[in-house]
C-alpha cells in the first residue's frame, strides 16, 4: 500500500508541476507563440517557406500521433476496472466480483455500491491529466521541432552562399577579382543570414527558459515512477489486470521523457549542423571581411543550442539512457529491501 501510495504521488505530482509550468511561463509562451507566427513573415523566400512547411508537417503529424496514442493508453488504463462488471454478465458467478478502480484509493465509502460516481470521478482525474501532459508535450515539441525548423534554414544559406567572380588566367597565374557589386550583394545576404540566426537562438533561449525548472523536476519524478512501478509489478506478477496497468503506466512515462530528451537532442544536432556546412561552404573563396563574419559564425555555432534542466543537464539521448539507468539501480535498491 505504501508503493501505491507513492508512485501515484508522484504522478499526480508531475501533472501538476506541468500545470504549474504552463500558467508560471504564459508570458514567455505567449512571447514564443508570437515569435512563431512573425518567423512566417520574416523568413519568405522557397526555400524558407519549404523547410518551415517540412517542419510543421512533422509536428502536425507528431500531435496527432501523440494525442490518439496517449487518449488510447488512458482509455484500456480505464477501461480495466469495468472487467469485473463484464465478467459478472458474461460469466456470472453465485456473487458479485470485487470491483476495482483505475487509481487506487480509499475512499471510506461502500466500493459496491458507490462504484459508479467513483468511476466516473476516477476517470475524470485520469482524463484531465492525460490532457495537460498531451497539451504541454505536443506544444513542447512543436516549438522544438519550429526552432529546428530554423537552424536547417540557416545552414542551408550559408552552405549555398558563393561568390561570384571573374577569373583572368594569364599564363600560370590565377588573377582571381571579386567583382564589387557582387561581393557587396553576397555581405549583405550573409549580414541577413546572422540575423536570422540571431532571431532563432533568441527564439532557443526564451524556449529553454521555460523548461529549464520543470525539467529538473520531471526527469526526478520519471525515475522514482520507474523505481516504484516496478516494485508494484513484483507484487502483483499473479495478477493481470494490474500488470496490464502498469505497463500503461511505464510506457506513458517513457514515451514522454523520449519526447523530451529526443527533442532536446535534435535541438543540439540542427544547431551544431551550422557549424559543419558552415565548413562546407566555399569559405576560401570569400572576402576578408566576409570571412571574419564567418569566424563569427564558427565561433558561435561550436557549441550547440541546448534546452536543459536546470542549467545543468542537457536534454539528450545520453541523458534518457542516465535517467532509465538510475531508475533501474533505485529499482533494485527497493526490492532487495522488500527481500
Amino acid at each position: 500500500m505504501v508503493f501505491e501510495s507513492c508512485y501515484q504521488l508522484v504522478i499526480s505530482t508531475a501533472f501538476l508541476a506541468r500545470l504549474w509550468n504552463e500558467i508560471w511561463n504564459r508570458d514567455k509562451f505567449r512571447c514564443l507563440y508570437e515569435a512563431m507566427n512573425d518567423h512566417w513573415n520574416i523568413f519568405t523566400n522557397d526555400l524558407e517557406r519549404r523547410i518551415l512547411k517540412e517542419y510543421s508537417t512533422v509536428s502536425r503529424k507528431f500531435t496527432i500521433f501523440y494525442s490518439i496514442m496517449m487518449y488510447l493508453l488512458s482509455s484500456m488504463f480505464i477501461v480495466i476496472p469495468l472487467t469485473p462488471a463484464f465478467l459478472d454478465i458474461v460469466l456470472p458467478l453465485n456473487e458479485s466480483r470485487p470491483r476495482i478502480l483505475a487509481i487506487d484509493v480509499e475512499f471510506r465509502v461502500d466500493m459496491n455500491e458507490y462504484f459508479k460516481p467513483l468511476f466516473c470521478y476516477t476517470t475524470a482525474i485520469i482524463v484531465v491529466g492525460i490532457s495537460i501532459m498531451v497539451a504541454a508535450d505536443t506544444m513542447h515539441f512543436t516549438c522544438t521541432t519550429h526552432a529546428c525548423s530554423l537552424f536547417s534554414i540557416i545552414g542551408e544559406q550559408i552552405e549555398t552562399i558563393t561568390l561570384h567572380r571573374d577569373v583572368e588566367k594569364c599564363g600560370r597565374c590565377v588573377n582571381e577579382k571579386f567583382k564589387s557589386s557582387d561581393e557587396q550583394a553576397m555581405y549583405q545576404e550573409y549580414i541577413t543570414c546572422l540575423k536570422k540566426y540571431q532571431l532563432a537562438l533568441k527564439f532557443v533561449d526564451i524556449l529553454n527558459s521555460t523548461h529549464q525548472t520543470v525539467a529538473v523536476f520531471f526527469l526526478l519524478l520519471i525515475g522514482a515512477t520507474l523505481s516504484l512501478i516496478g516494485i508494484r509489478i513484483v507484487y502483483v506478477l499473479d495478477q493481470m489486470e494490474e500488470m496490464i496497468r502498469f505497463t500503461f503506466i511505464i510506457m506513458g512515462a517513457l514515451l514522454q521523457l523520449m519526447i523530451m530528451c529526443y527533442s532536446g537532442q535534435k535541438l543540439m544536432d540542427e544547431s551544431q549542423n551550422i557549424f559543419y556546412r558552415a565548413y562546407a561552404a566555399k569559405w576560401y573563396m570569400y572576402s576578408p571581411r566576409i570571412k571574419s563574419l564567418l569566424i563569427t559564425t564558427f565561433y558561435r555555432s561550436f557549441t550547440p543550442c541546448s534546452l536543459t534542466a536546470g542549467k545543468l543537464v542537457p536534454l539528450s539521448m545520453t541523458t534518457y539512457a542516465a535517467v532509465i539507468r538510475a531508475g533501474m539501480s533505485y529499482f533494485t535498491a527497493f526490492l532487495s529491501i522488500k527481500e
